[in-house]
């Protein structure tokens, strides 16, 4: 008799590993394709393949073996944190491995389309040669300073950061009373020596449930320096913004607790892309953060438990101007932190920035936008009105539920053939590196190609056996997109569809009606279901939006489409699963990250954030849930395409 199979999940990766028998954790985390360090060969000595285990009891069970006492310190051990060369996994369990841990990055989208602007960032500098005190001008030096800058530039200063203050008379004589001063709105937030006018640097932040991009702006040309793509290391506490909150709703400990990972990780990215830039974290003067209304609240330290619970309200419908030091985050010691405002429970500043980035406020005509991640957020601007909605179509077009779903790192199938005459996938994967599993955008091509060659109908259900059908354990169709190949090498050009399609000639009949391999990469029945959920929960929320102006679809004039998940997608396939109705694949535009984008205006361009501020005051929220025809729109919009539908 089969023994218990052993379920491992792993983030940020967001892979389920299916263990057969115990094994020890690096070998079965290697086994699975993830690139985890391991300097020593597993010995211990080297403390690279950290993991940690997020289940307390799991935690407690795993015993730090003596090695680990050397190599981790106490506090790294209280919080669960192991090597995994150090242990067997024997029993089902959540790990996190950090990004310090993993030897290659996930696929991240950073950067978006960008449109020429007006560079006024709401912080500036000024250099001054101050006249030296004398015994016959005794002014105090915050006087002499303010006198300075009305003279020179007609700036008025308000007044000026404490820790600025404590450093303002050294600073001042440190060379000869040349000085470069930093003002943001009447506030002195840095003072420096010499002439430092040509550095003044700022960042802007796009805060996902799951990723963050961070760009390093040059706020007097305007220009991103460099850029960073991280994963939110708040998956650790739950892959869905519902599941953090409840977590933080439990108590104060646990709110500073999910706070207390992301500005650690933000410091670190912080350090990391100043060191690579030759500069320091107090060489940032501003930063602005956009996010979806959870993240906010939850970086901010709001309570939370209003946003869990119906009707889902916000604690705030303001923008936020807060030191950096208050949030623990590390930057010029007066710098400020910009948090636009979100727009509603389940809408916020993130797709604030979106519509600001898109353009669509000053656009004619009729548009949709949607900015398409873990939750998905769309705006339709009709006439003179934009109307936004939330929807929950995240999980899958992440990889998550999805049997062998994965996020966008190297060695997950990111674009799916079928060939129409013998129905053999041909797939491409992340650096071309060996199939581990399968990305969002993989799934969604999948699930075209299987409706276009007819293997699913409309209703997604197998209604044509291929020699890469094969039935599961339950007896349950599966299409096999690669087949475990232990020959199979990294950087083989067509990698796994090429290994696929000489299997196919090799075993034309390999899988027909016989069990699938526990090894081989499928598509299955609930995989197909999952899809259709998400890619109905977004097309539910168009109809909705067309439904309420009044309007259909084919009044739409452009359909921008936005976020990481939007940049890789195939717009054909997206029209061929029916997340849009047939529509000229030209009126599609993808514009990348959207809310990174507009997070970057509004560092760069008070202007920009005057309009951003204008705007979230005019979107109209709309509750999808408690409109009328909310459920018929959902059961029409879980339907594929039928066949003579397809492009």
């Amino acid at each position: 008799m089969q023994g218990k199979k052993i379920k491992i999940s792993i983030e940020p990766i967001g892979r389920r590993i299916i263990l057969d028998s115990p094994a020890r954790g690096l070998d079965a985390i290697m086994e699975a394709g993830i690139g985890i360090k391991s300097v020593c060969g597993g010995k211990g000595t080297c403390g690279k393949c950290r993991i940690i285990i997020l289940d307390e009891d799991n935690a407690r069970a795993f015993e730090p073996t003596g090695q680990e006492k050397k190599v981790l310190s106490a506090d790294e051990i209280s919080h669960g944190v192991r090597l995994a060369c150090q242990h067997i996994f024997d029993r089902d369990i959540n790990i996190y491995i950090p990004a310090s841990s993993l030897s290659e990055e996930q696929k991240l989208q950073v950067t978006g389309e960008e449109k020429i602007l007006k560079i006024d960032p709401v912080v500036k500098k000024y250099y001054l040669e101050l006249e030296r005190a004398t015994l016959n001008d005794l002014r105090s030096d915050m006087t002499r300073l303010k006198d300075a800058l009305d003279k020179e530039y007609k700036v008025t200063v308000k007044n000026i950061d404490p820790s600025v203050l404590k450093e303002m008379s050294s600073i001042i004589r440190k060379e000869a009373w040349k000085i470069t001063v930093t003002i943001r709105e009447g506030e002195i937030i840095k003072i420096e020596s010499g002439d430092m006018t040509k550095k003044c640097f700022g960042l802007a932040m796009d805060l996902g449930t799951t990723k963050v991009a961070i760009l390093l702006v040059d706020l007097i040309s305007g220009r991103t320096i460099d850029s960073m793509g991280i994963m939110n290391p708040q998956i650790s506490f739950g892959e869905d913004v519902m599941s953090r909150l409840n977590f933080a709703i439990q108590g104060p400990d646990n709110a500073e607790r999910i706070k207390g990972v992301l500005v650690d990780r933000i410091n670190e990215s912080v350090t990391d892309l100043c060191s690579r830039n030759s500069l320091k974290s107090d060489d940032i003067l501003e930063m602005v953060i956009v996010a979806n209304t959870a993240m906010h609240h939850l970086l901010m330290g709001l309570p939370v438990k209003q946003l869990a619970l119906s009707p889902f309200v916000s604690a705030i419908s303001d923008s936020l101007h807060v030191k950096a030091e208050q949030l623990g985050i590390r930057l010029a010691p007066g710098a400020y932190i910009y948090l636009p405002p979100p727009i509603a429970g389940f809408v916020g500043s993130d797709h604030l920035a979106m519509i600001l980035a898109s353009g669509i406020r000053n656009m004619s005509g009729n548009l949709l936008a949607l900015d398409i991640g873990t939750n998905t957020e769309i705006a339709l601007k009709s006439g003179s009105n934009i109307t936004s909605v939330s929807t929950a179509s995240g999980p899958a077009f992440e990889g998550a539920h999805i049997k062998h779903g994965m996020r966008a790192a190297p060695g997950a199938i990111e674009k799916v053939l079928i060939d129409p005459e013998n129905l053999v996938p041909v797939i491409q994967t992340i650096g071309d590196k060996k199939p581990v599993g399968i990305c969002g955008s993989g799934i969604l091509d999948s699930v075209a190609e299987l409706l276009k060659v007819g293997i699913i109908d409309s209703r997604g259900k197998f209604v044509n056996d291929s020699a890469y059908v094969c039935r599961d354990e339950k007896g349950k169709n599966r299409y096999i997109l690669s087949e475990y190949n232990e020959k199979y090498k990294d950087g083989a050009g067509g990698g796994a569809g090429e290994a696929s399609a000489a299997a196919a000639e090799e075993k034309p009949e390999v899988y027909l009606g016989l069990p699938c391999g526990n090894k081989d990469i499928s598509i299955n029945q609930q995989d197909i279901v999952e899809i259709q959920l998400a890619k109905g929960a977004m097309r539910t929320g168009i109809e909705v939006l067309l439904e309420n102006a009044g309007i259909v679809f084919k009044d739409i004039d452009r359909i921008i489409v936005a976020g990481a998940f939007g940049s890789y997608i195939d717009p054909k396939n997206v029209v061929n699963i029916g997340m849009f109705p047939k529509v000229p694949l030209n009126h599609i535009r993808q514009v990348g990250n959207a809310a990174g984008v507009g997070a970057k205006m509004m560092l760069v361009s008070m202007a920009e954030r005057k309009e951003a501020e204008k705007t979230a005051e005019e979107v109209k929220y709309l509750e999808l849930t408690v409109f009328p025809s909310f459920t018929d729109h959902f059961v029409d919009s879980i339907k594929f395409p039928a066949p003579e539908e397809l492009i």
